[in-house]
C-alpha cells in the first residue's frame, strides 16, 4: 500500500494530528513525507500494525492507551494501567502554580496522588532548583513516575514513594499539589467509556460525594505544608464551593479558583497562614 492511500484510510476515522501521530509511531513516517513522499510504498507489516491500531481506536481505545504515552506540558510521559491519562485541563494547575511563584520559586514540592508523575515533573522542569516528592498508593504508579522522572531528566531532584497520601512523608514543603480522585462513585458507571474502561478506578473514585480525598488531604496538610505555603488542588467542575468550605474548616485560606481553558472551575489555590 502506498502512503497516500493509507493516510486516506486513517483520516476517515482519525483527526489529522492523530493520523499523523499513528504514522510516526508505527511507521516512523514524518508529516513532511505526506507532501514529499506520498507514493512511498509501505511495508505490509507496518500497514497491518497501523490498521490494527485504527481498529482499536474505532472501538474507543484512546491512542494514548494504545501506545502507553501522553504529552503533558510539552513533556513525554509513559503511562501504565495504574496511572491516569493526563488531560490538558490539568495544565491549569501548572499555570496557576507558575503564576503564584513567578518571583520566588519553591524549594520543596509534594505531589499527593502523583500517578504518572506528570504534575510534579512538569513543575520540576520549570523550577530548576526545586526538589520534589511524589506519593501514590499504587506501587505500579510509583514505578511509572520514577521512569518518567528519568525520561525527563529530573530523577536527581525527585523521589517517589508508595504511601496513602502523606502517611509516609517526612518533612515540610513549600508547595503541595494534588489531582486527587474527585468523581462520585455513583457517577463512575456513567462516565465516557474511554475513561471508565482505561483509567484506574483508584484514581477516579472520590467516594459517595466525590470529596473523600479532599477531606483526607486537608486533615494532613497542616503537618506537611510550611506556614505561608500554598496547596493547589484540582477539582471537578461543580466542586469549588465544597472544596473551599473544607479549606476554611481546616483553617486554610482559599485564595482563588482557577478556570480551565473551557472557563470551568479547575483548581483551588489555598494559603496556609
Amino acid at each position: 500500500m502506498i502512503l497516500h492511500d493509507l493516510y486516506k484510510i486513517l483520516r476517515a476515522d482519525l483527526s489529522e494530528p492523530d493520523a499523523r501521530y499513528v504514522l510516526r509511531k508505527r511507521g516512523g513516517i514524518e508529516a513532511v513525507e505526506l507532501i514529499t513522499a506520498v507514493d512511498k510504498i509501505l511495508d505490509s507489516s507496518v500497514v497491518k500494525l497501523i490498521l490494527e491500531d485504527v481498529a482499536l481506536a474505532k472501538q474507543g481505545k484512546p491512542l494514548s492507551r494504545i501506545y502507553n504515552e501522553r504529552e503533558f506540558w510539552g513533556l513525554d510521559f509513559m503511562l501504565s494501567d495504574a496511572t491516569l491519562d493526563p488531560r490538558q485541563d490539568t495544565e491549569t494547575l501548572i499555570e496557576a502554580v507558575l503564576a503564584r511563584y513567578k518571583d520566588n520559586p519553591p524549594d520543596r514540592i509534594l505531589d499527593l496522588g502523583t500517578g504518572s508523575g506528570c504534575i510534579l515533573i512538569a513543575l520540576l522542569s520549570e523550577f530548576k532548583d526545586a526538589h520534589g516528592v511524589g506519593v501514590d498508593l499504587s506501587a505500579e504508579a510509583v514505578k511509572a513516575a520514577r521512569n518518567n522522572a528519568h525520561i525527563n531528566s529530573v530523577e536527581d531532584r525527585s523521589e517517589f514513594i508508595c504511601s496513602s497520601w502523606g502517611d509516609e512523608v517526612v518533612g515540610e514543603f513549600d508547595l503541595i499539589v494534588s489531582n486527587p480522585p474527585y468523581i462520585s462513585n455513583q457517577i463512575i458507571p456513567n462516565l465516557d467509556e474511554n475513561v471508565r474502561k482505561f483509567d484506574p478506578i483508584l484514581a477516579l473514585d472520590g467516594g459517595d460525594d466525590g470529596l473523600q480525598a479532599y477531606k483526607e488531604i486537608f486533615l494532613q496538610l497542616p503537618s506537611l505544608l510550611k506556614k505561608g505555603g500554598y496547596a493547589f488542588l484540582e477539582i471537578g467542575y461543580d466542586q469549588a464551593e465544597s472544596v473551599m468550605r473544607l479549606s476554611r474548616e481546616s483553617r486554610f485560606n482559599p485564595l482563588h479558583v482557577h478556570l480551565d481553558s473551557q472557563g470551568m472551575p479547575r483548581v483551588v489555590e489555598n494559603l496556609f497562614e
